[in-house]
């Protein structure tokens, strides 16, 4: 275990430039970072005023008021922010081009896509967003997912590839691949016991034939090492339905994010998924007009996990306000909010969107935890995103005001304990 320095309470510093805010330790030597901020938002728990974070090479050792931490370390002083974990995007195609992909492409992927300008970068860092999922274009299922981070280095930047399997709201399509994935199966359960009869019978010693009028003489006994048994050798899945096998089969990991438009298509979702039963999610396509208040209850008795856009929303052809995320959330869905389009504005008013949601109803915790512990949560990422907590990636956002507030703007952006961008305060 490597020796570190003294250890001192948290006390007033002298700010630090971004910069210079890693260890210059020896080769081996942890490396920390101490922010201390006006206010801590850690998701999971309190909010802490006046708080600590301490970092070590790139990741939460501790948060807390008070805490100690070694002399040598870099300390932030951002006792005038607001700290929060990054926003993370369940679903975008953030500065992407379209295309007209349709049918069955399971083995395709987003993750050739994501090659950010430097200005679309700072648009999604100024927004908040430190982490986001690419989904493939297309109807039908057109492909897998990847989560990457919006800065860093590029080793770091991929944090999943390949990710959730995208699928559209066309019932039948997904009907038709999945029981197309389940004949690929029964090939293989099929060819498997062919094989294995077939091993069966090699293993039977042959039957000697007897000839009349002798009896038998004894023969000296020889033994030879037996043969080592071949493999069985599976045939070849076809190619873009791996991913539904997989889903069938409950790989670890591995769901389908269904969209749907409609309320209908909800309830033609369901009786699919209750045939095959595999891992999903549902993306709603919630415009501002929107039936889906009609299947709040039949999501939430399956408590299902949903990725939306934050609105408020009207009952079809009238003007009654219905606040359907708010229902959902009641309901016992686990809600993940994204930009209500892919462009720059969007991304930056997602904040003042859920305050909106907030003050008419939703709770302040559940429309924290929509931009960063649900969609950590989702994408399988719960372990290192969407929380201030010991052993989580030091992927952090300082604001000047309450995230809440229709005023506040994002600062600064931290990535792995390094800051990565710095708002442009002339604009």
């Amino acid at each position: 275990m490597v020796a570190l320095a003294p250890f001192a309470h948290a006390s007033p510093p002298q700010s630090v430039a971004a910069d210079s805010i890693v260890g210059e330790g020896a080769d081996g030597e942890e490396r920390f970072v101490v922010v201390l901020t006006g206010n801590t938002i850690t998701i999971t728990g309190k909010e802490i005023a006046n708080g600590v974070i301490v970092i070590a090479d790139g990741k939460v050792r501790n948060v807390g008021r008070n805490l100690e931490y070694p002399k040598n370390a870099k300390v932030i002083d951002a006792r005038d922010r607001t700290v929060m974990p990054g926003l993370i995007s369940a679903h975008s195609r953030y500065g992407l081009g379209r295309y007209n992909r349709s049918g069955v492409r399971g083995h395709l992927s987003a993750a050739g896509e994501f090659f950010p300008r430097d200005a679309q970068r700072s648009d999604l860092l100024d927004a908040g967003y430190t982490a986001l999922a690419i989904a493939p274009a297309g109807t039908g299922i057109p492909g897998r997912a990847v989560v990457v981070r919006t800065a860093g280095e590029p080793a770091t930047r991929t944090l999943l590839s390949p990710a959730y399997l995208k699928v559209s709201w066309e019932t039948p399509v997904l009907r038709a691949a999945l029981e197309k994935a389940k004949k690929e199966i029964e090939k293989i359960e099929k060819a498997r016991k062919a094989f294995e009869e077939k091993q069966k019978k090699a293993k039977k010693p042959p039957k000697a034939a007897k000839k009349p009028g002798k009896k038998p003489t004894s023969q000296p006994t020889t033994t030879t090492a037996p043969a080592s048994q071949p493999a069985f050798k599976p045939p070849a899945i076809n190619k873009p339905y791996q991913p539904l096998v997989d889903l069938i089969q409950k790989k670890e990991g591995l769901f389908a994010l269904i969209e749907v438009r409609r309320a209908a298509d909800v309830l033609h979702m369901a009786d699919v998924l209750d045939e095959y039963e595999i891992a999903h999610a549902f993306l709603l396509r919630n415009r501002t007009q929107t039936d889906f208040y009609r299947v709040v209850e039949t999501l939430g008795e399956r408590k299902a996990r949903v990725v939306l856009w934050p609105h408020l929303h009207r009952i079809p052809y009238s003007t009654e306000r219905i606040h359907v995320v708010r229902a959902l959330s009641r309901a016992g869905c686990e809600v993940s909010a994204i930009p209500a389009s892919d462009s720059a504005q969007e991304h930056r008013r997602i904040l003042e969107r859920l305050a909106g949601l907030v003050r008419d109803g939703w709770s302040r915790e559940a429309a924290l935890q929509s931009v960063t512990l649900h969609p950590a949560r989702l994408l399988g990422l719960e372990e290192r995103l969407g929380s201030i907590e010991k052993g989580k990636d030091a992927d952090l956002i300082f604001l000047d005001r309450d995230p809440l507030d229709p005023l506040a703007r994002v600062r600064e952006v931290m990535i792995a304990g390094e800051i990565v961008h710095e708002a442009d305060l002339r604009e």
